[in-house]
């Protein structure tokens, strides 16, 4: 993807509101975003799997099929791979979910996609105060273009119908000059959070259900924990995650 020479501003919805009541405040709120981002009125009861094995997979399975669940995630721990490219892997995994398809239930998987992602050293974000990588991704570089080929290649492979994304990229700079979708540290913030919801987009484009601890629903996310932020914390970081997650 050549570097764009325009730039779109970022949209901003204001809610013209009548009324200081809380709760009529509340309502007017949920119908803003169900009339545009309609898709977040998706639902489905969704289980965590922790084990990718076959067996175990295929067990849980049948006894989420029992009382009625919709959706099992391979889950973060699980050992589950959607940027594989193992032929026996990705056979596998097609397999079991087309088990799962049998049943009535849709099946997702977990990824780390950019923040805290170690990736090869020439797409890692730089930190512009040391000049020396940071411990995240950048997203306007060529991990970009590679995290969504292998997704949605896994993703034809596989039948795999939901994705957790953890770490979507939380507003960090990269100084590189030499990375494929952004010029150096001034237009890195706003070419990396364009192509975060570009990549949303793709996903949603087909359908797919998007769980992702940000607030991209505009951009395709169904879903996100309840007064989760990436971004702005009340603890310290460590504290933060360990209450949040």
């Amino acid at each position: 993807m050549p570097l764009s020479t325009q730039l779109t501003s970022f949209r901003v919805h204001e809610l013209v509101i009548s009324s200081t009541d809380a709760e009529r405040i509340a309502l007017s709120k949920h119908r803003l975003i169900r009339l545009l981002a309609p898709h977040t009125q998706e639902n489905p009861i969704f289980f965590h799997m922790t084990n990718s094995a076959s067996t175990a997979f295929r067990g849980v399975i049948d006894q989420m099929a029992e009382v009625g669940f919709e959706m099992l995630i391979y889950s973060f721990g699980s050992g589950f791979d959607m940027e594989s490219d193992n032929e026996t892997y990705i056979q596998q995994i097609a397999s079991d979910i087309a088990y799962a398809n049998s049943k009535g239930i849709e099946v997702g998987g977990y990824d780390l996609i950019a923040w805290t992602r170690k990736v090869q050293i020439e797409w890692m974000a730089i930190d512009p105060s040391t000049g020396q990588p940071r411990d995240s991704a950048c997203f306007a570089s060529g991990w970009y273009d590679v995290l969504l080929n292998k997704t949605l290649t896994f993703m034809n492979r596989t039948n795999l119908m939901m994705v957790e994304t953890d770490g979507p990229y939380p507003g960090y700079p990269c100084a590189s000059k030499n990375h494929s979708h952004h010029r150096d540290v001034a237009d890195s913030v706003y070419q990396q959070t364009l192509l975060q919801g570009q990549y949303f987009k793709a996903l949603r484009e087909r359908s797919i259900y998007i769980n992702q601890p940000d607030d991209y629903f505009y951009q395709g996310g169904s879903k996100t924990a309840m007064g989760y932020s990436e971004e702005q914390y009340s603890l310290p970081r460590w504290m933060d995650i360990s209450v949040s997650r």
